[in-house]
């Protein structure tokens, strides 16, 4: 992994828009979670949604207390989300997290990427269909038809890749056409659900 804050040539500039590359799934979900807050929020808030009993969100990523609010500060050395202390009489005082518009633009380019790979539709997918069907059907609907386009071309290229084993001259480990198989059946399944899914956004 690239150590963005010690990189030799990039300028400061690069290395914030690096780092910003390099949000995990965590940070996004804050992300997603300010916007549907109305732009801001006290940590307590948010990590009720990432709680095993907390609905739909915590079906798909958990975040204890500490990494959440881990995440909120790496959110806030990119100035994605700003924090702001609330003074309270007779109470301890509480921090507002807001998002900053550098923040909405991440979230809104994330949200209009399909992901790459098959496996990361368990995750990373999943949270961009969470956030986009309550932000924005129209954005859902035209993720799905991205992801399901990914998935085609995908599945294309697995099932060459096969092809090319069955057809070999040399004689091929069984194991490596079993790694294809796997991979080709979860594309097709994934396939199958994107297809499910448009349906139900098309309705």
């Amino acid at each position: 992994m690239v150590d963005v804050d010690s990189h030799p040539v990039a300028s400061p500039l690069a290395r914030q828009r690096m780092r910003r590359a390099a949000l995990g799934p965590g940070e996004h979900a804050l992300l997603g979670l300010l916007v549907l807050h109305g732009g801001a929020g006290y940590g307590y808030d948010l990590a009720r949604h990432f709680s095993e009993q907390s609905g739909p969100l915590a079906e798909i990523i958990r975040l204890e207390p500490g990494m959440l609010y881990h995440h909120l500060k790496k959110l806030a050395r990119d100035r994605l989300v700003t924090a702001a202390v609330d003074e309270q009489t007779g109470r301890p005082a509480r921090q507002t997290h807001a998002i900053t518009d550098a923040g909405r633009q991440a979230l809104d380019r994330w949200l209009r990427e399909p992901v790459r790979a098959t496996r990361e539709i368990r995750l990373d997918f999943l949270l961009k269909l969470f956030f986009a069907r309550r932000l924005d059907p129209a954005l859902a609907r035209s993720l799905v038809a991205e992801q399901r386009r990914v998935c085609d071309d995908l599945a294309t290229s697995l099932s060459a890749q096969r092809d090319r084993l069955v057809e070999a001259s040399e004689p091929v480990d069984p194991f490596s056409r079993q790694v294809l198989d796997l991979r080709l059946t979860q594309t097709h399944a994934a396939a199958d659900w994107l297809a499910g899914i448009a349906r139900d956004l098309a309705g």
